[in-house]
């Protein structure tokens, strides 16, 4: 049973641990179904989180998690550590606060029992850079190689696919983005952009880098220059492919986004909001009910949770 050990810093962000620990449930969940039919599906994930002392961990929101502390030796090897830091200002390796060294430390004596070291957000990779230099410092001298990720869900599906297959991973995806087919019913919602856009790689990009910076200023302005394009060009040729304005799809792609977090965490509706680029929770109640005629509360009464 691979060993996933989520080290959680001091104002982690809550959104993308949670997503890296629903997928890796997911994961188990899928093994288990194949494990029925099939007796070399590989070994579940272990999943524990730790912080450097035990007790609650708050996140970059409202909510804190209760973990255990890391303890003095891991009882066997650690498959898979991942430090799970903020989006905030980053420090210089030379400025780490006292918990973030604490961590730093703690890698560089374990560097022999980690097999492999991953970070979420910019502070979990300044720790994790930290802590590989630091390793090759104390015995191990090429350090620790280190993937780092701004997004838990993404990082989570690059280890699945590692481990278990693109096929097994591909499954996962699926799951927590369903079908953009599913519009229209009462279900999840994703989506689901029509017109010849859907498979123009310059848009998809596009839509990528907006689900990956929603808390950005997503002008039309903005847009345009990351295709390299006026913004009169852009907009033609935006609403040629999909069908409708950019600023309609960034507001579809924030409350995809929102739906997702309102799925999959623990995060309030005031911190989803924020997360998803909405200037206020009420921004986002009157985009909920417009466009899902439904209010965020509402939807995560339905949805939260389910599979």
């Amino acid at each position: 049973m691979p060993e996933v050990w989520i080290v959680l810093l001091e104002g982690f962000d809550l959104f993308e641990a949670s997503a890296a620990m629903r997928t890796f449930d997911l994961a188990n969940e899928t093994l288990d179904r194949q494990a029925c039919h099939d007796a070399q599906t590989p070994p579940h994930y272990a999943v524990r989180t730790f912080a450097t002392r035990a007790g609650p961990v708050h996140s970059n929101g409202e909510a804190a998690l209760h973990v255990a502390a890391l303890p003095d030796e891991p009882q066997r090897p650690v498959d898979r550590f991942i430090v799970a830091g903020g989006h905030g200002a980053v420090r210089a390796v030379r400025n780490l606060s006292l918990g973030q060294q604490q961590v730093v430390e703690w890698i560089a004596r374990q560097s022999e029992r980690i097999r492999s070291l991953a970070s979420i957000g910019e502070e979990g990779f300044v720790v994790g850079q930290a802590a590989s230099a630091r390793a090759s410092q104390v015995g191990s001298p090429d350090g620790i190689d280190m993937i780092a990720a701004a997004s838990g869900m993404e990082l989570a599906l690059h280890i699945v696919a590692h481990d278990c297959g693109q096929a097994l991973a591909a499954q996962i995806a699926q799951r927590l983005s369903p079908s953009a087919d599913r519009l229209g019913t009462p279900r999840r919602f994703r989506t689901g952009f029509p017109g010849e856009g859907r498979d123009d790689e310059r848009v998809l990009a596009l839509h990528r880098w907006i689900v990956q910076h929603p808390r950005q200023p997503l002008t039309n302005e903005r847009l345009a220059r990351r295709l390299a394009m006026t913004q009169r060009t852009f907009a033609r040729f935006y609403r040629r492919a999909t069908g409708i304005t950019p600023a309609r799809a960034v507001e579809l792609l924030r409350i995809e986004t929102a739906c997702i977090a309102i799925e999959n965490t623990l995060l309030s509706l005031k911190a989803v909001a924020s997360h998803c680029g909405f200037s206020s929770e009420e921004v986002m109640r009157r985009a909920f009910v417009r466009v899902l005629k439904m209010s965020p509360s509402q939807y995560r009464d339905q949805f939260h949770g389910k599979t």
